[in-house]
């Protein structure tokens, strides 16, 4: 998956000009004439992705997402007060939650450090960015492109407890969503 489309409105903004509002974003990344020169300024060669990927660049968010859930699985079965639920569904999304109930069984407890909604973020993208270190250079790219600046996928020092599961977490999360898209 090539083009605009995929690309978080934010990273467009960053290599144009911050100041450029919402309105402007969405219609140059829909300007299909605007597409090889947006590409161009965003770094991307042109060279294809892996079309064995489509599951992760059509909702790299979601996937970040799930695999968080997943690592954080059994924190998540020990919420269970009404409130409290439904302030983590709405933190992490409902598809991540009950993702992360059926599989969070398998991984080792991670410390969540009091606040759950923002370690299974900040886990799953980490998660997702120890993935990517070993993946083609032309899906890390279009990957961190289509994800907010700032997150842990982004690059930088990989958590080395991560770095052994990512693989099988993203493999875990892959399965998921293409046998849901089937």
């Amino acid at each position: 998956m090539s083009g605009t489309a995929s690309v978080h409105p934010d990273r467009l903004r960053a290599a144009l000009d911050p100041r450029l509002s919402d309105t402007v974003i969405a219609r140059l990344l829909a300007c299909g004439r605007l597409r090889e020169r947006i590409d161009a300024r965003l770094g991307r060669d042109g060279a294809p992705v892996d079309g064995g990927h489509a599951w992760l660049l059509a909702d790299p968010d979601g996937a970040a997402r799930r695999a968080g859930a997943v690592l954080h699985g059994r924190a998540l079965r020990g919420v269970l007060a009404g409130p409290a639920v439904a302030a983590l569904v709405a933190a992490i999304g409902r598809d991540a939650h009950a993702f992360g109930l059926r599989h969070g069984a398998h991984v080792p407890p991670r410390d969540d450090h009091g606040d759950l909604a923002r370690a299974v973020l900040h886990d799953g993208y980490a998660c997702l960015g120890a993935w990517l270190d070993d993946a083609p250079e032309p899906l890390r790219r279009a990957v961190r492109l289509a994800l907010p600046p700032g997150t842990p996928a982004d690059g930088g020092p990989v958590d080395p407890a991560l770095a052994g599961i990512a693989a099988d977490i993203m493999a875990l999360v892959a399965d998921a969503v293409e046998t849901e898209d089937a």
